[in-house]
């Protein structure tokens, strides 16, 4: 084959793999079909399911129907809604949503953001720069900054914030960005002439400072955020000084406790919390005696839970009676919000016993041929008797007894208002006052109070309430070391 021959099949090769190329890019045969657009809208104080459809082009029943809402009527704040297909908003897909926190205002979002207070007005269609409330969700802008570039935006400085300049800076795009008179910015950064601006400078961008708490607070973080029902809450305030704190929230009180300068509050989010916005009040009293009281916003959301039916054999019937669950109740309401100030615990947690996990919590419950009145708080593990229970984390033993429907039973203290209960043991290998440390013995699986079969009962109480103990088993929070004191004597 000739030289000539060999080169004239080269270029028809690369000719055709060409072809091919355009092909896929343009829609040709060797293209995919782009999969629907997905989109997640938050659901804003005010709106109503026909507002949202109309929002994206869409009908109430096509919105209702991808989000199994069954009654077009019980939406609420800060549900999380996927819409499906629709024209949606122009904006949508360049932005991410943001929760408002204690403190924030419309000038400093923007500036963390990289854009305008006016911006935000625009792509959330607000009436005003006053009108945003602590957990309100608003679209900001998605950071689209090349690899490797650093924020030009610095720490607030004194009436503003420093705006460092950058090669393809001029005094006027730098003025539009902020929404500022290029004179002001002038005026205030003390520019002879604006038209000698240049790289590596430092301005002042005035009102573009972030948002401020009244002291002693510095800030307030809350999280997760929304929070599901059913799990642990934790609010964490700094403030100048030393202080006395405390909260409210969902009607109960918020106790704190202090490490190393920070102040850690745990709320237990009940099962039955009714999804939406709810307050957060924080009060401080400093060293002067001056009170400070501030709010912030906190959403809840719907958990996920099961349900279960439990055929109870008629010898245990009689443990259902509401005298016995009573008794229970009563004996350990006086235990539930127990609170110590001094922490024996750091997450995770670990598993108490071997076994598989047989209820999960928060099923919704039916005994026998009853009705879905009672829900599981807390998380069974399926066992042979006699395996043995481990304590999951340090604390101190508060009760060590035989009840009525848990059975043998065993609750730990593990300070800041955090328990763990066990029930259904066989055997109970600790006694009331005594010390434990993370996997220390217990006691044994087995089948005594309302049981069906050998297992275990684990539970946990934050502030009062029954949550997901599993939420303990990963590293949900970045706690400090715990500080560890002699107890007893």
């Amino acid at each position: 084959m000739s030289r000539k021959v060999v080169v004239v099949l080269a270029i028809l090769l690369w000719i055709g793999a060409s072809v091919a190329v355009v092909q896929a890019q343009s829609g040709g045969p060797s293209s995919q079909v782009a999969a629907p657009q997905m989109t997640v809208h938050i659901v804003q104080r005010g709106e109503t399911l026909f507002s949202i459809a109309q929002q994206y082009g869409l009908t109430v029943e096509a919105v209702a129907h991808t989000n199994g809402i069954a009654d077009p009527r019980q939406i609420y704040v800060g549900q999380r809604l996927v819409i499906s297909g629709g024209q949606g908003d122009a904006n949508t897909a360049e932005t991410t949503p943001y929760m408002i926190q204690a403190g924030d205002t419309l000038a400093s979002i923007a500036r963390r953001y990289l854009t305008t207070w006016q911006t935000l007005i625009q792509v959330n269609g607000l009436l005003s720069p006053d009108v945003i409330y602590p957990g309100q969700v608003i679209q900001v802008p998605t950071l689209n900054k090349p690899a490797g570039e650093e924020e030009v935006a610095h720490p607030p400085i004194s009436g503003g914030v420093a705006y460092i300049v950058r090669p393809d800076d001029t005094l006027l795009r730098i003025a539009l960005r902020y929404g500022v008179s290029p004179w002001t910015l002038a005026a205030i950064s003390h520019v002879a002439n604006p038209a000698l601006l240049y790289p590596g400078q430092e301005l002042t961008i005035p009102g573009a400072g972030p948002g401020s708490l009244p002291e002693p607070f510095v800030s307030v973080e809350v999280r997760p955020l929304p929070v599901p029902q059913g799990t642990t809450l934790v609010v964490t305030v700094h403030t100048t000084g030393p202080v006395t704190l405390d909260g409210s929230l969902f009607g109960q009180d918020v106790r704190f406790a202090e490490e190393a300068g920070t102040y850690y509050g745990l709320v237990g989010v009940h099962v039955f919390t009714e999804p939406g916005l709810y307050e957060l009040e924080l009060r401080a009293v400093d060293s002067q005696g001056r009170n400070t009281v501030i709010t912030t916003g906190v959403i809840a959301e719907n958990g996920q839970f099961a349900h279960e039916r439990i055929d109870l054999p008629a010898s245990r019937a009689s443990l259902l009676d509401p005298a016995a669950i009573a008794a229970d109740r009563e004996r350990l309401d006086v235990l539930r919000r127990t609170f110590t100030p001094q922490r024996y615990w750091t997450t995770p947690f670990q598993r108490p016993c071997a076994g598989t996990v047989s209820s999960y919590f928060g099923t919704h419950r039916a005994y026998s041929d009853g009705p879905y009145t009672s829900y599981h708080a807390g998380v069974d593990f399926r066992a042979p008797g006699g395996t043995p229970v481990y304590a999951p984390a340090g604390g101190v033993v508060v009760l060590a007894d035989p009840l009525v429907l848990l059975g043998n039973a065993v609750v730990i203290d593990h300070g800041w208002g955090v328990l763990t209960v066990y029930g259904h043991l066989s055997a109970i290998e600790v006694q009331a006052g005594q010390q434990v440390s993370q996997g220390d013995p217990i006691g044994k699986v087995g089948n005594t109070g309302l049981s069906t079969g050998a297992h275990l009962h684990w539970e946990m109480w934050v502030s009062g309430n029954s949550v997901n103990v599993l939420q303990w088993l990963e590293e949900f929070y970045l706690w400090p070391a715990p500080t560890w004191v002699a107890v007893g004597g």
